[in-house]
């Protein structure tokens, strides 16, 4: 979600980030099971990995 709230902040830079989030959300509901395993897998490696330094 980094990378698609740098995209959306170079294309409308007075957007409040209230907003880019809501739009972010929409965006994930709108991604299959399928497309959604990357980020999730992503996210499970990094949790796993601030477990592990802290």
């Amino acid at each position: 979600s980094q990378i698609e709230r740098r995209k959306i902040m170079e294309q409308s830079p007075d957007m409040h980030n209230a907003e880019i989030s809501k739009r972010l959300g929409k965006r994930w509901k709108l991604l299959k099971d399928s497309d959604k395993i990357p980020f999730i897998r992503e996210a499970e490696r990094l949790r796993l990995k601030h477990m592990a330094d802290y």
